[in-house]
C-alpha cells in the first residue's frame, strides 16, 4: 500500500507541474481536456499528462487504479480497474462517475470516496458494490485537485472469511455441545445433528447403527417417519450400503438428477439429497452419520461440507466411544464389586483418621452392622481390645509403606469374637504417598482348630512312635481318635499274616468282644485293606453299624500292611475335608509305628538270639580252641573238636575226615555225637562231583545238605532213622594245603543258616592251622623221615629266573620270615659278578629288595626279599627244606617230611603250582637225634683250647652285653695274648657254633 501512495505522491506533484507549464486543454465539451483513445487523459494543447510516465507501471499492478477530478470526472483508470467494475475504459475516461455509472452513487464505495474528498484526509474502505454484488476493499486519497483510489475485490476474500467464522462458530457449537456438562449423551448426540442439519441445510440428520444387513436409527432430527429412533430397514435399501462401501463420504445432491431414481434407497425413503460418512467405534465398524431433504439441494455439496461431516462424525465417534469406554467402566466395576462381595474374606480401607471409608458385604455380614453404622466407624473398633495393641503395631507398619499381617479376634455387634487373619497394604497416591490403609481379613477358625488338631496328631504321633507293640499302637490311635480328633468312634484291626485275617485290636464307642475277626476282603476293613485305598460312606450300611456302632458317617484308611483303620461320627452333616486329611495322617503315623514296634521287637528278638548265639559259639570256639592248644597230636586234635561240637547245640553230631590220596578216597577219623551215626564205616570217593564232602574237599567251600533223612544214597542210610536233618560240611584248608573236613549234622534244616555256617567255617580254619602246626612240628622230633627230591623247571620259580637270566649257580643258603609277612631269602651265587645278579634280581616283578652281603673269589651272597616262596609253602606242610641248587633255569630241591607225611600229597601241590615238576627221589631213612649233650660235645670237639677259652671268658666276661662291660683288649690281657691275635680266636670259635646251628 505504501508504494501505491508514493507513487500517486510523484503523480500528483507532475501534475501540478503541468498545470504551471501551460493552460489546459479543453475537451469538445469545453471541459479542457479530452481522451487520447488510449485510456489516457490529454490537455487542451494535445499533449498527455504527465501521468503518462506512470502509466506503464499502473497498468502491471494487480490493483485497480481510478483518479478523478473536483467534479469526479475520471481523469485516469488503469485495465483492472475497468475490469473490477465492469465498465468500458473509453467510456469513463472523461466522464463523471455519477453519470457514467449511475448505481455508484448509492454505494459504499462512492461513499467512502466523497468523504475522502470532502475531508481532505486518506480514508481506507471496505464496502460491497451492489450493482455487482462484489465487495471492494481500497484507500481513497485526496489532493487539491481531486481524488486518487487505489481498490481491489475482496469477494472472495470475505466469503472464505465468512466461511471460516462461520466454521469456527460451528465447531464451537459442536465443542459447546460436547462438553455441556448438563446434557445427557443422547441428548448432545441430538444436538450435534441438529447443528448439522442447520450448517448443510437439510431437514433430517441421523446416526445409525448397521449390524450385519439391518440399519437401525439410533439418534435422529427432523420428521421423516422411517428416520426416527428405533426404526430399522434392511442394509440394502438404505443410502447407507454405499456409504459403507466406499468407506467414505458419499454425496447425493440431487437424487434423480443424479441417478438415484432407480435406487432402493431412493424407493424407500424419498430422500432428494443425501450425505453421510461411515462411523467406527473402537476400531471397528459403527453404522453412518447422514444428513438428507426430500428435495434436492440448492447447491451441490462440496469438499466443505464433506470436512464438517466427517468433524461431525469424529465428535459423534468420541461420544459412542466414551459411551462404550463408561459401559464398560460400568460394567467391569458392578464385576469388580460382585467379585469383592462374593469374596468369604473381608475386605476393606480406612484413611488417616483410622475410619472406614470402603468395605464390601462380607464386613458387614460378619460383623452385624449396618452400611450406615459401618460408615465413619473406626477400624480398631470391629477388633477384641486384648488384641488392639498388635493391631496398631501392624497398622503403624502399613503407614511405613510395609505389607503386614496379624492374627486378631474380630468383634460382631453381639459381643462375638472370631478369630482372623488381617493383612493390610499401604495405599498411595500418584506422588506416591501413603494415603490409605486396603486390608484384607481371611477367618482363621477352621485353620486355627485344624492347627489344634495337628498338632494333637503330632503329639499322638510322639507316642506312638514310642509304642511297645502294634497292640499299644491300636490303643493309642484310637484313643487319639476319639479324645484329640474328635471323632465319636473308632476300630482299628491289625492284619494276622499266619491266619491271613484283620483282628480287633482297639475300639472306642464299642467292645472288641463285639467286633468279630473278619478274613481279608471281608466287609469295609477287609476291601480297604485289600485295596489299599480308603472309603468313605456317608450312608452308614449294616457292615459300618456293625463297624462303628450307630453313626451318621464312617470312614476307613488303610494302616499299610499292618491293618486298618476305621472312625465314624454321629454329626448330621458327615466328614469335611480336613476330617479325611487328619485321618489320613493318624493312619500313616499308626502304619509307621506298627512298622517300628515290629521292627523293634525283631530287632529285640535278634538281640537275644544274637546273645544266646554268641554265648553259645563263644564257649564253643573257647573250648574249641583249648582242645587245639593242648592237642599234641591230630589225633588228640580231631577227635576234641568233635566231641566239643557234638556237645553244643544246635548239633547232633560231629566227624572229621582225612583223605587218602592213592585210594581219592575221603573216610571219617573222628567222630562224635549223641546220633551215634555209623559215619565210620564210610568213606567218600573225592572224584565224585555232585556230592558235599567230595565238593567241600575239592572246592574249598562249605556245603549244606537240607532234609539228609529223606535222601537217596550214603546220606539215607548214614541218617538212618536218626533225628537229624541238615548236614554242613567244611574244608580244613589251611593256604595252599587241605586236611580234610569237618561235618556236623543238626535237628533242624533252620539251625543250619548262614551264621552257623560261618562259626562252623571258623572252627574249620583254626583246626586246619592246627594240624598245620602239629605237621610242622613232628618233622622235628621225627626219627624216620621221608627225604623227597625233585626238579622245577617252571620259569615262574624265582631260582630258575634268576640263575636263568645271570647265567649263574645258585644256592640256598638260608630262610627266613619278616615281621612284615614278607620272606628272606639267602642265596649263594658263583660264576656271576654280583651287580649282574642283582640287576637280574632287580628287575624281577617278585623281588621286593635285592642286597649284597658279601663277595668273595668268584662267590657272593645275596639277602634276596620276596612275598612268597616255595620254600614258605613247604614248610608250611610240615616239611623241612634241606638243599636247593638252580642252573640253566632248572632248580633241584631235597625236602625231609616226618615219615606219617603224605609225600605225594605235597609233590602235588609244588606239581600243581609249577607244572612239569619232575621227582628225582623218595628215600625213607632213620634220623638219629640229636641231645643237647651231643650238641655239646659236638661242638665240643670242634673247638681248640683257645678258641673255647676266648669265647668263654667273652661270654662270662659281658663281651656279648649291651654295653659292653668290657672290651677286647682287657681280654686279650687276661689271655696274655695280643688284641688281634684274640679277636681270631674268638672269631673262628663262633663260626664253628653258628654252623653246628644252622648247618
Amino acid at each position: 500500500m505504501r508504494c501505491f501512495r508514493h507513487r500517486q505522491t510523484g503523480w500528483r506533484s507532475a501534475r501540478r507541474r503541468s498545470r504551471g507549464r501551460s493552460a489546459p486543454a479543453r475537451s469538445a465539451d469545453g471541459s479542457g481536456a479530452a481522451a487520447d483513445g488510449t485510456g489516457r487523459l490529454v490537455t487542451d494543447g494535445g499533449r498527455p499528462s504527465t501521468i503518462e510516465s506512470l502509466e506503464e507501471p499502473l497498468e502491471r499492478v494487480s490493483d485497480g487504479f481510478l483518479a478523478v477530478d473536483g467534479e469526479w470526472q475520471v481523469t485516469y483508470l488503469n485495465g483492472t480497474a475497468a475490469d473490477l467494475l465492469s465498465a468500458s475504459r473509453e467510456a469513463l475516461l472523461g466522464a463523471t462517475l455519477p453519470d457514467a455509472l449511475p448505481a455508484f452513487t448509492d454505494s459504499g464505495f462512492y461513499e467512502a470516496c466523497r468523504d475522502a474528498m470532502a475531508s481532505g484526509t486518506e480514508t481506507t474502505f471496505e464496502e460491497r458494490y451492489e450493482p455487482l454484488e462484489q465487495w471492494f476493499e481500497g484507500t481513497a486519497y485526496p489532493s487539491a485537485d481531486g481524488l486518487s483510489v487505489i481498490f481491489r475485490n475482496v469477494t472472495e476474500r470475505k466469503r472464505m472469511r465468512r466461511e471460516r467464522e462461520q466454521r469456527e462458530m460451528t465447531l464451537e457449537r459442536l465443542n459447546g455441545i460436547a462438553s455441556d456438562l448438563t446434557l445427557d449423551r443422547g441428548a448432545k448426540i441430538e444436538r450435534l445433528l441438529a447443528a448439522g442439519t442447520d450448517r448443510l441445510g437439510t431437514s433430517h440428520g441421523f446416526l445409525t447403527r448397521i449390524e450385519g444387513d439391518t440399519q437401525e436409527i439410533v439418534s435422529a432430527v427432523g420428521d421423516h417417519p422411517a428416520l426416527q429412533p428405533g426404526e430399522s430397514a434392511p442394509l440394502s435399501t438404505a443410502y447407507c450400503r454405499h456409504t459403507l462401501r466406499e468407506g467414505e463420504a458419499l454425496a447425493v445432491s440431487d437424487a434423480l438428477a443424479e441417478g438415484w431414481a432407480d435406487d432402493p434407497a431412493y424407493e424407500q425413503f424419498g430422500l432428494g439429497c443425501y450425505l453421510g460418512v461411515p462411523i467406527h467405534v473402537g476400531g471397528e465398524q459403527y453404522g453412518t452419520v447422514c444428513f438428507a431433504d426430500s428435495e434436492p439441494r440448492q447447491s451441490r455439496f462440496d469438499r466443505r461440507d464433506e470436512t464438517f461431516i466427517e468433524l461431525l462424525a469424529d465428535w459423534l465417534r468420541h461420544l459412542l466411544e466414551q459411551r462404550a469406554y463408561e459401559r464398560e467402566l460400568e460394567e467391569q466395576r458392578a464385576f469388580t464389586e460382585s467379585l469383592i462381595n462374593s469374596l468369604p474374606d473381608l475386605l476393606y480401607a480406612f484413611d488417616e483418621s483410622g475410619e472406614v471409608v470402603r468395605w464390601n458385604d462380607r464386613l458387614e455380614a460378619v460383623t452385624g452392622y449396618g452400611p450406615q453404622e459401618v460408615e465413619g466407624m473406626e477400624a480398631l473398633a470391629f477388633i477384641a481390645p486384648e488384641d488392639r495393641e498388635a493391631v496398631t503395631e501392624a497398622i503403624s507398619g502399613v503407614w511405613d509403606g510395609e505389607q503386614t499381617s496379624v492374627e486378631a479376634r474380630i468383634r460382631t455387634r453381639d459381643g462375638e469374637e472370631i478369630p482372623y487373619e488381617l493383612s493390610g497394604s499401604p495405599l498411595r497416591d500418584e506422588t506416591g504417598s501413603v494415603v490409605a490403609v486396603a486390608g484384607v481379613g481371611r477367618d482363621v477358625t477352621e485353620r486355627k482348630a485344624h492347627r489344634e488338631r495337628l498338632s494333637n496328631l503330632l503329639e499322638t504321633t510322639r507316642s506312638l512312635m514310642q509304642a511297645r507293640d502294634r497292640e499299644h499302637v491300636a490303643e493309642l490311635a484310637t484313643a487319639a481318635a476319639r479324645d484329640l480328633l474328635g471323632f465319636d468312634s473308632s476300630t482299628v484291626r491289625l492284619y494276622d499274616n499266619d491266619a491271613k485275617t484283620l483282628v480287633p485290636a482297639a475300639a472306642t464307642g464299642r467292645s472288641l468282644a463285639e467286633l468279630p475277626v473278619t478274613d481279608v476282603e471281608d466287609g469295609p476293613p477287609g476291601e480297604v485293606f485289600a485295596s489299599g485305598e480308603s472309603r468313605l460312606t456317608a450312608t452308614p450300611t449294616d457292615a459300618d453299624v456293625a463297624e462303628l456302632g450307630d453313626v451318621t458317617a464312617a470312614m476307613y484308611y488303610p494302616m499299610g500292611v499292618h491293618g486298618t483303620i476305621a472312625v465314624g461320627v454321629t454329626d448330621p452333616d458327615g466328614f469335611d475335608d480336613t476330617d479325611e486329611q487328619v485321618l489320613a495322617l493318624l493312619a500313616t503315623s499308626a502304619a509307621a509305628a506298627c512298622t517300628r514296634a515290629k521292627r523293634e521287637r525283631e530287632v529285640r528278638e535278634a538281640r537275644e538270639h544274637t546273645e544266646r548265639t554268641l554265648d553259645r559259639v563263644n564257649g564253643l570256639l573257647q573250648n574249641t580252641v583249648e582242645e587245639l592248644v593242648q592237642a599234641t597230636t591230630r589225633e588228640e586234635l580231631e577227635t576234641g573238636v568233635v566231641e566239643e561240637l557234638a556237645a553244643a547245640d544246635p548239633y547232633a553230631f560231629a566227624w572229621i575226615g582225612q583223605p587218602d590220596l592213592a585210594s581219592e578216597t575221603l573216610s571219617p577219623t573222628a567222630s562224635a555225637g549223641d546220633a551215634a551215626l555209623p559215619i565210620h564205616g564210610h568213606s567218600f570217593p573225592l572224584a565224585q562231583g555232585g556230592e558235599p564232602v567230595s565238593d567241600a574237599f575239592r572246592d574249598g567251600t562249605p556245603q549244606i545238605v537240607e532234609d539228609v533223612g529223606d535222601g537217596e544214597g550214603p546220606w539215607g542210610d548214614i541218617a538212618g532213622d536218626a533225628d537229624v536233618e541238615a548236614l554242613l560240611v567244611v574244608p580244613l584248608v589251611y593256604k595252599d594245603a587241605t586236611y580234610g573236613v569237618l561235618a556236623v549234622f543238626a535237628e533242624s534244616a533252620d539251625a543250619v543258616d548262614e551264621r552257623e555256617r560261618v562259626v562252623v567255617e571258623a572252627i574249620g580254619r583254626a583246626v586246619a592251622n592246627a594240624i598245620n602246626a602239629v605237621e610242622r612240628g613232628r618233622i622235628l622230633d621225627a626219627t624216620e623221615i621221608i627225604e623227597l627230591a625233585f626238579a622245577v623247571g617252571d620259569p615262574d620259580l624265582l631260582f630258575n629266573r634268576l640263575s636263568a637270566g645271570a647265567d649263574c649257580r645258585i644256592e640256598s643258603a638260608g630262610i627266613d620270615y619278616r615281621s612284615d609277612g614278607n620272606v628272606r631269602l639267602y642265596l649263594t651265587a658263583t660264576g656271576v659278578d654280583a651287580a649282574d645278579l642283582l640287576d637280574v634280581a632287580a628287575t624281577d616283578a617278585d623281588v621286593r629288595d635285592a642286597t649284597l652281603i658279601t663277595e668273595h673269589e668268584g662267590e657272593c651272597l645275596l639277602e634276596v626279599i620276596v612275598a612268597e616262596s616255595l620254600f614258605a609253602m613247604l614248610t608250611e606242610y610240615g616239611a623241612a627244606p634241606r638243599g636247593a641248587t638252580a642252573e640253566n633255569g632248572t632248580t633241584e630241591f631235597t625236602v625231609e617230611l616226618p615219615y606219617e607225611a603224605e609225600a605225594r600229597e605235597l609233590f602235588e601241590l609244588v606239581e600243581d603250582r609249577y607244572p612239569g615238576t619232575e621227582l628225582l627221589g623218595y628215600h625213607e631213612r632213620e634220623r638219629a637225634v640229636e641231645t643237647r649233650q651231643d650238641f655239646r660235645a659236638a661242638l665240643s670237639d670242634r673247638l681248640t683250647d683257645r678258641q673255647e677259652t676266648a669265647l668263654r671268658t667273652a661270654f662270662l666276661g659281658g663281651f656279648f652285653d649291651w654295653p659292653r662291660d668290657i672290651d677286647g683288649n682287657e681280654l686279650a690281657e687276661a689271655m696274655d695274648i695280643s688284641r688281634p691275635t684274640y679277636h681270631q680266636h674268638l672269631r673262628a670259635a663262633q663260626a664253628k657254633v653258628f654252623e653246628e646251628l644252622f648247618e
